[in-house]
């Protein structure tokens, strides 16, 4: 995904990058690493290999494998994890409690099983800011302004 923005600070191997949200930031599970600028823009922190600066306007991207594991771990895990409690409670339901209701045992599994699918996502979510392979990487300088003559 290729987003466009202007460089509002660089430290080091990073660059802070305001950009307009788009409609495909919605869907996305990074968008926990782009913080409000105010309005329809937020602050991407990128990594900054061909040294922009400050005041420049860039293009920068998020990988698609970055955005396809994101998809996975937000939407897909969670079902996933409903579905096997749901499955795990049934079957414990039917050995422990053959005369018991096997719905509602399976019910509380499955909510049990959401529960820790929210803190795995929680967990990777930390892994993923943490990790320099899933941030944003800023491609190309699209104008920068001259530095006024002192």
């Amino acid at each position: 995904m290729r987003e466009e923005g202007i460089v509002i600070e660089t430290y080091g191997e990073f660059a802070k990058v305001e950009a307009k949200r788009s409609l495909s930031c919605e869907g996305c599970v990074s968008k926990d690493m782009c913080k409000p600028g105010g309005g329809s823009s937020m602050i991407v922190e990128a990594l900054n290999p061909i040294g922009a600066r400050a005041g420049d306007r860039v293009a920068f991207e998020i990988s698609r494998g970055v955005l396809l594991k994101s998809s996975f771990i937000l939407y897909l895990m969670p079902v996933i994890f409903i579905l096997t409690g749901a499955w795990i409670g049934g079957e414990a339901a039917s050995i422990y409690f053959p005369s018991g209701n096997k719905e509602a045992i399976s019910a509380v599994s499955a909510a049990v099983f959401f529960i820790l699918s929210i803190m795995v996502v929680v967990f990777l979510n930390r892994y993923f800011l943490k990790n320099v392979k899933y941030k944003p990487v800023i491609k190309e300088i699209l104008y920068a302004p001259s530095p006024s003559p002192k």
